[in-house]
């Protein structure tokens, strides 16, 4: 089986049917364009922002919104808890040229879900749900899509209501993680609510989940009949992923994980400023470091290192290059 056709979002055509997922500390614009140097993703996504502050980070371009020609199309994903915080980030948004203005409705962090009575915790109030999308139709013109859970069970009433909600109120597509709010990324994906969904409503539907290798994707589409697949942390691990998906192999030896982690490192460091370049380059190099024989003393060693300068001279030490299998 191949991966099927493009599909639309409004009138943003999906080519190829994958996506970006947005990831806290990772979806940013050195992440995208890495992934875009093996084989573009047919949408990108931010990382999730909260709306309220969206105003005052169009006004100072801020690097979390910032992205290169290569990283379109791409969808910013909001959250906020009520109506008006939601008008105030999608307006902002919609300013700054997003061709899609996605809602978080399945964060099940406790300062956005608990705290904030953000993302997850709207799933227990389709009521709330219905007047934040229905504000932002009214408020913008792009196109609005929306990331869900399960909820608190699986429950195919609930899952009805709400995909009867999404349809009511203009969303032109909904991206299920079939994960309950409770379960964070643990236990496997309910791939098999997925199809539920995509039986339920006219709407495309994007599965995510549990994606970690070309195999898994063409099951997800066959399993589920989805639309569209997002990838989220197999493809942080793995940012060749898509490429391998739509049928380009990668030989994947010491010299290429070389390379890639060289390249990484070079557009997460000349885009950020130290302080925050360091911390991100920690984040992709949890991941990455899966590659590796040895990658858990990479990642280990590189998360108690306190400077850029300080990570340069691990790296250069010949025993480093040996250690995680590079060469």
């Amino acid at each position: 089986m191949e991966i099927p056709a493009a599909f639309k979002i409004g009138a943003v055509v999906i080519d190829p049917p994958l996506l970006l997922a947005p990831m806290a500390g990772v979806s940013h614009s050195p992440l995208r364009r890495l992934v875009a140097s093996f084989a573009r993703p047919g949408l990108f996504f931010s990382e999730m922002l909260s709306a309220r502050h969206l105003p005052e980070d169009v006004r100072a371009n801020s690097l979390w919104l910032q992205r290169a020609a290569v990283e379109r199309p791409m969808a910013y994903q909001i959250v906020a808890p009520d109506p008006v915080e939601a008008v105030i980030g999608a307006r902002a948004m919609a300013g700054y040229g997003a061709e899609i203005i996605d809602l978080n409705l399945a964060c099940p962090a406790p300062n956005i879900s608990g705290r904030r009575r953000s993302g997850g915790h709207l799933l227990a109030d389709l009521t709330r749900i219905e007047e934040i999308l229905g504000a932002l139709s009214a408020a913008v013109t792009c196109p609005l899509t929306v990331k869900i859970r399960l909820g608190t069970k699986p429950d195919l009433g609930f899952l009805r209501d709400l995909a009867g909600v999404l349809e009511g109120c203009g969303v032109a597509a909904v991206t299920l993680h079939p994960r309950l709010t409770t379960e964070k990324l643990k236990g496997r994906a309910r791939w098999e609510y997925i199809g539920h969904l995509k039986t339920m409503t006219k709407l495309p539907v994007i599965g995510n989940g549990d994606v970690n290798s070309p195999a898994d994707c063409l099951a997800m589409f066959q399993a589920t009949g989805c639309d569209g697949v997002m990838i989220g942390r197999a493809a942080v691990q793995k940012p060749w992923l898509f490429a391998e998906i739509i049928g380009s192999e990668q030989a994947k030896g010491a010299h290429f994980l070389w390379a890639t982690y060289q390249e990484a490192w070079r557009l997460i460091t000349e885009f950020f400023p130290e302080h925050q370049a360091l911390g991100r380059l920690k984040e992709f190099t949890w991941y990455f470091s899966r590659n590796l024989l040895f990658g858990h003393r990479l990642a280990a060693r590189m998360q108690s290192l306190r400077s850029l300068a300080a990570c340069r001279e691990y790296m250069a030490e010949e025993l480093f290059l040996r250690s995680c299998g590079f060469e």
